[in-house]
């Protein structure tokens, strides 16, 4: 049964609008990334109202790190919080929407945890971007707090995504009963992952169009959850969980590295995980801009190479595989050389022999003065 809303006009008369169908779903695929504030965020966040940046329609998905892509997601936003947003439309009239899609989601938003890095992220925007004629920093500055700088925000949807910190948005005309129980019972049941449905339906008359957003699955149970579940890590806290997931040795090193990087003047920045502390390690510029070289979480010390690939001399791959060569000749690193364009993890116990943290150390500030001489 097709529902109805009334429009109060100025002659007092009243016009009846009635609910209409899509022709298609990529009519509503078109409002939402045209008009992105369909999707409503004062009834996903009310007391902090989401915002959405598009990255990409139809982004696609591989099912294996550098592979090609398999799926594509409907849309891919993110928010002023740098929570990676995965939407999938369908039209009340497509079967799927009852239990598929549900699959369909999980599949696609697991393998781009696992498989994604934020250098696809940032690509992909850029294209967007590109396709629109808009400046990819000036429109980004713009959507963001003045409070946050572009790289720092990037280094925040990074670890959002790696922490699984992301959210799940059915999208459709209609949600019908049976879809609204799974997604109310899996945000219930998932810490970091929010599940959402929300229906846009469109009522029309007299060559008028309203659209009305309504969010389904926020249940106060979940909200709650969510709650307190949100992390803001710091060193003690990071430290504290080296210690239960690794050894007192591996907390000791990375004490004293984090001393090292203050005294050096180096940047730091502590990551929001739900579960897995990381702190991001990094330079400042003379323009007092901050990039993301390294990020150490309790097992992992993680070289990044998207940030650093922007500073000659290592924006040459030749320079980043030398790099990582070089530090795997200090006893217990093991990064891996295949990987100069993404990222590389080394076990976080290489630093706790003495030897191997300076020779680590001297390797950072080799690294550091190569950049200061080449801006």
């Amino acid at each position: 049964m097709r529902g109805e809303i009334f429009l109060l006009q100025e002659d007092k008369s009243l016009l009846e609008m009635k609910e209409e169908k899509y022709d298609s779903e990529d009519l509503l695929q078109s409002l939402l990334e045209d008009y992105p504030n369909l999707i409503s965020g004062s009834q996903i966040d009310p007391d902090s109202p989401r915002r959405w940046i598009l990255i990409k329609r139809e982004m696609g998905i591989s099912d294996k790190k550098n592979g090609s892509n398999r799926w594509s997601i409907d849309h891919f936003f993110l928010d002023q919080d740098g929570i990676p947003t995965f939407i999938e439309v369908k039209r009340s009239t497509d079967t799927r929407i009852r239990r598929e899609v549900i699959g369909q989601m999980l599949e696609y938003a697991s393998n781009s945890v696992t498989n994604w890095d934020i250098g696809k992220i940032r690509m992909d925007y850029e294209d967007t971007c590109s396709e629109k004629n808009i400046d990819p920093v000036s429109n980004l500055a713009r959507f963001l707090d003045k409070e946050k700088e572009i790289e720092d925000y990037w280094n925040i949807v990074e670890n959002n995504l790696k922490n699984s910190n992301i959210r799940l948005l059915f999208i459709a005309d209609e949600i019908p009963s049976e879809l609204q129980r799974i997604i109310e019972y899996l945000n219930e049941q998932m810490v970091s992952t929010e599940v959402l449905a929300m229906e846009v339906k469109q009522y029309t008359g007299q060559n008028l169009k309203t659209l009305v957003s309504r969010v389904v699955g926020r249940t106060m149970k979940a909200a709650d959850l969510k709650a307190e579940n949100k992390k803001e890590w710091n060193r003690e806290m990071l430290l504290d969980q080296i210690r239960e997931k690794d050894s007192a040795g591996s907390a000791s090193a990375t004490a004293r590295l984090l001393d090292w990087c203050e005294d050096k003047g180096y940047w730091i920045q502590y990551g929001k995980g739900a579960k897995v502390g990381t702190v991001n390690l990094g330079f400042t510029s003379v323009n007092a801009d901050t990039y993301k070289f390294f990020e150490l979480e309790p097992k992992y010390l993680r070289i990044v190479f998207y940030n650093l690939q922007k500073y000659p001399p290592f924006d040459k791959q030749k320079n980043r595989i030398d790099l990582l060569k070089r530090f795997n000749e200090i006893e217990g690193f093991a990064f891996n050389v295949e990987k100069p364009d993404t990222s590389s993890n080394t076990p976080l116990t290489g630093l706790s022999r003495e030897e191997s943290f300076e020779k680590f150390c001297d390797i950072y500030d080799w690294m550091i003065n190569q950049i200061k001489e080449n801006l």
